[in-house]
């Protein structure tokens, strides 16, 4: 499965979006805000997207194949 962080507004967001809804590919969208909260619990998923978040240097979106 593909879990993709995205952002309100982001225009390379919902590029993404439509290429996946053009490709027919399944994917789970997370809100990007949940990786800077760290009160969240986050689960194993948010933590490989924030390294390739970070690896990225912080620009969105981040894909995450699990």
């Amino acid at each position: 499965m593909k879990y993709i962080y995205t952002a309100p507004d982001c225009p390379k967001c919902e590029t993404l979006k439509e290429r996946y809804r053009a490709q027919s590919i399944e994917y789970i969208e997370r809100d990007a805000g949940r990786l800077k909260n760290p009160a969240h619990d986050r689960d194993n998923i948010d933590v490989d997207a924030f390294v390739q978040l970070s690896m990225q240097n912080m620009i969105l979106p981040v894909e995450i194949n699990k």
